[in-house]
């Protein structure tokens, strides 16, 4: 079997798991760089080895860089795009404009493992969210407050929602650096909150599209 025909192990963003992936190309680049001031200069040697890989799944294409220096005891591995583990909604793009930007922006930030940019945009979003339906009324609590009297959200939503509130302020203001399974914990709290949003715009157009009822003659 060559390089080209391997078969390896490799996250899939598509699949959202590990699977067999087939190695279709392969290159290796040595590179030398000096560090070091004029009066005591180290050549560092590199290889960087860059492998392409394809799902035998979805087909989906990952790029492998693996940097190798024996100089300086550097061994790391990154993938393009970065591994993921979360897909964006379908049900995000029946949002207004405004939500479907926001949240996009969200996402990539998250897939590129920019946790806490990631947490600062949940919260944003929940904010857009409150001006969408309530208006700008005073401070989250009292939004919060107005958005269970008028019925976007239950008291034991409401409950769930502010500790996700609270890590995206966390990350914001306190330095906080959360876990994968904090941010994906974060994400299904506010797109619960933003889901009824869509249904409801969902059944708005099937309203208008549904022809009236006749009268009897």
């Amino acid at each position: 079997m060559t390089q080209e025909n391997k078969i390896e192990r490799v996250h899939c963003n598509r699949c959202l798991q590990q699977t067999n992936h087939e190695v279709i190309a392969t290159r290796v680049v040595n590179e030398s760089e000096e560090i070091g001031n004029d009066e005591c200069l180290t050549d560092i040697d590199w290889q960087v080895t860059y492998t392409m890989l394809q799902c035998r799944g979805c087909g989906t294409i990952t790029l492998r860089r693996h940097l190798l220096s024996y100089g300086n005891g550097v061994d790391e591995t990154d993938y393009f795009p970065p591994p993921i583990s979360r897909q964006m909604p379908k049900w995000i793009f029946d949002l207004p404009a405004g939500f479907q930007s926001l949240i996009d922006e969200i996402y990539t930030a998250l897939h590129a493992n920019s946790k806490c940019l990631a947490l600062m945009g949940t919260r944003a979003l929940v904010d857009l969210f409150m001006s969408a339906t309530i208006g700008d009324i005073g401070g989250f609590q009292r939004k919060l407050e107005k958005l269970v009297e008028d019925g976007y959200l239950s008291k034991k939503n409401r409950e769930i929602l502010e500790p996700a509130l609270d890590a995206g302020h966390a990350a914001t203001h306190r330095g906080h650096d959360p876990s994968v399974e904090d941010v994906n914990l974060v994400f299904d709290i506010v797109e619960n909150l933003l889901q009824p949003l869509a249904l409801k715009i969902k059944v708005e157009n099937l309203k208008k599209h549904t022809p009236k009822r006749q009268g009897k003659p």
